[in-house]
């Protein structure tokens, strides 16, 4: 009886402790990403981060609701920049109430100016001085680099542009040497779909070329002139500059000629940086440009890296009849860190419409001390509660076979040795008799 009293509280344990841990499953789930990875994740074009229906929300936002109405003349901020009451691009303020490059925009309506050539935050090149904001030849030569330092200073370090199919765009990166001698290094390419076609101008043979080396003496400015000709097929297309190791980013929208929509993505996280865990924010602008009708149109959104990479994609239908603007959060799982595309194509019945906007993934606060103690230890705590139940069914299923021995090993001894247990019984008897004569005999005497 005590054995099984035993069982019963080991079992009883058991139970407790299964509990224990669906409770710690329940208090920490909510620190733990809600997304489905695939076996594959981030090793192919295939898709490798995909939120099921059941967890949180892949993005959340305001379902279409019109949050700003570009081209009215009023600026709706955090929406618009600007908005210099029509819809025309080139005069500094976009057709997507964007400030564009170069210009600076005040008041409602807005009025937008060309802008310094520098200031604080857009330093000269090298050899330069910024006087009255313009940039001026400065005498003298400029300091090379210390030990360890980079020779060469690369600008932009991304290039984010439309184009339509079967035609070509050039672009301008430039190329400062910082060192006071001369130096020898390549110009390439990576990355870029192989339907679409990268070169550049090599000055010293005066033709397009996929690759080439460039010579520069101490402290010049090169103007690197690039080539981009688009496939026939619409689609976002990503690849690499290489310039001597240095990177520069590049996406390519290319879009049918015909369209009837536009579409535009931009980041809403401070320096388009992520960190690990949180989730990207977006805001998304639809824009009709023929007449004015009620459409379903499909949204679909992609994240990807600039080798191509395909780690999460998601669509929706959204009803439009005038320009829109709504939010769009998506969760990043656990993205390496690193730089990445999120691109947008805007599929209606006549085209597509796609944009792109460019984002970083940078370090989050799981990878810091305190957060991987934390994980350590939960992780260790779960570990010892398994560990104990474990023991605990081990235990029980030891003491049932046991049990089961004994049980077995009684019943077997009783059937080899039948007659045994007759003399047994009849012994038994015989000594009961014997305990009951002396009483007969001691009789009282009258």
């Amino acid at each position: 009886m005590k054995r099984v009293g035993n069982s019963d509280e080991c079992y009883a344990f058991g139970r407790v402790g299964v509990i224990l841990v669906v409770l710690l499953f329940v208090m920490f789930s909510h620190i733990v990403s809600a997304d489905v990875l695939s076996l594959n994740s981030g090793g192919s074009k295939e898709l490798v981060i995909n939120p099921d229906t059941y967890l949180e929300g892949f993005f959340s936002g305001d379902n279409g609701k019109v949050l700003s109405t570009c081209g009215n003349g009023i600026v709706e901020t955090p929406y618009e920049e600007c908005d210099d009451n029509n819809y025309v691009s080139g005069d500094g303020c976009s057709a997507l109430c964007k400030i564009e490059s170069g210009y600076i925009c005040t008041g409602q309506p807005s009025v937008c100016t060309l802008a310094a050539e520098c200031d604080s935050t857009h330093p000269c090149p090298i050899g330069q001085d910024c006087v009255n904001g313009k940039c001026e030849t400065q005498e003298g030569t400029p300091t090379p680099p210390g030990p360890g330092e980079v020779y060469i200073r690369v600008d932009p370090q991304t290039i984010n542009k439309s184009m339509l199919v079967d035609s070509n765009i050039n672009a301008t990166v430039g190329i400062t040497n910082l060192n006071t001698s001369a130096i020898n290094f390549s110009v390439s390419s990576y990355g870029f779909d192989p339907d679409l076609i990268v070169n550049f101008w090599d000055d010293k043979n005066n033709k397009w070329v996929q690759s080439f080396s460039l010579a520069l003496s101490g402290g010049e400015i090169y103007e690197l002139r690039v080539r981009f000709s688009a496939p026939s097929k619409v689609g976002l297309y990503n690849g690499t500059l290489n310039i001597d190791g240095k990177k520069v980013a590049v996406s390519l929208n290319v879009k049918e000629k015909l369209l009837l929509f536009d579409s535009n993505i931009i980041v809403l996280n401070p320096d388009y940086l992520v960190p690990q865990g949180d989730k990207l924010r977006t805001s998304v602008t639809l824009i009709p440009l023929g007449d004015k009708e009620r459409m379903d149109v499909t949204l679909n959104y992609v994240i990807k890296d600039y080798n191509n990479r395909i780690y999460l994609t998601r669509s929706e239908t959204v009803l439009v009849e005038n320009q829109i603007n709504f939010k769009r959060n998506f969760d990043t799982g656990v993205l390496p860190v690193g730089s990445y595309i999120v691109g947008l194509e805007l599929i209606y019945p006549n085209g597509v419409a796609p944009s792109s906007a460019h984002f970083e993934v940078t370090v989050g606060r799981q990878s810091t001390f305190f957060g991987k103690l934390v994980f350590f230890l939960l992780n260790l705590i779960l570990i010892v509660l398994i560990l104990i139940i474990l023991l605990i069914i081990l235990r029980i299923i030891r003491q049932m076979i046991d049990k089961k021995k004994r049980e077995d090993k009684e019943k077997f001894i009783a059937k080899l040795n039948p007659k045994d247990k007759d003399k047994e019984s009849s012994s038994g008897k015989e000594e009961i008799k014997e305990k009951e004569k002396p009483k007969d005999k001691e009789k009282p005497e009258k």
